[in-house]
């Protein structure tokens, strides 16, 4: 892989956290893929650390992430995660309804959310929406990933990609 490719790569990653890298991104629709899901099923009985499990999913897809991070203040339905994702990113990231669902479905079959049976009074909720929340492996799984991340930012920041944001 060239030194190009590497910078374009961390930068693409970045894109979130450092708004002047990439102003706007797309969110593919791959996310876990069955043999994903199945290996994380088989590994949870056997590692010997959460922090292990996690990694080893690593690197998710921006979609995956924004998702776990969504959920990581409490629980969401579908339109409510989309809303957040967009607000956190100031509309930078759009996750369509298809990239969404789809990404639900492979996190909650991975172990990653739980759909919740708490739900908000009759009058104030439509009873066809479904809540999510994360496991314990789900926020293993963001929190490996936010610190890779940061890992790939503190990279970019000592090769100068960008200048370091000032403390106030």
């Amino acid at each position: 892989m060239t030194q190009e490719n590497i910078v374009k790569s961390i930068a693409y990653e970045l894109a979130p956290l450092a708004a002047n890298v990439h102003p706007h991104y797309a969110v593919t629709r791959y996310s876990l893929t069955d043999d994903d899901t199945e290996l994380g099923s088989r590994l949870e009985g056997k590692m010997g650390t959460k922090k292990k499990l996690a990694s080893s999913f690593l690197p998710l897809t921006p979609a995956m992430f924004h998702i776990l991070l969504a959920l990581a203040d409490g629980e969401k339905h579908g339109y409510a995660i989309i809303k957040e994702v967009l607000r956190r990113t100031d509309d930078k990231v759009r996750l369509s309804a298809g990239t969404l669902y789809g990404n639900l479905a492979r996190l909650e079959n991975s172990g990653w959310i739980v759909e919740s049976n708490k739900r908000p009074e009759v009058g104030l909720d439509d009873e066809r929406r479904r809540y999510y929340r994360l496991s314990e492996l789900g926020r293993a799984v963001a929190l490996a990933e936010a610190e890779r991340m940061q890992q790939a930012l503190e990279q970019a920041y000592a090769m100068k990609l960008f200048p370091k944001p000032k403390l106030a």
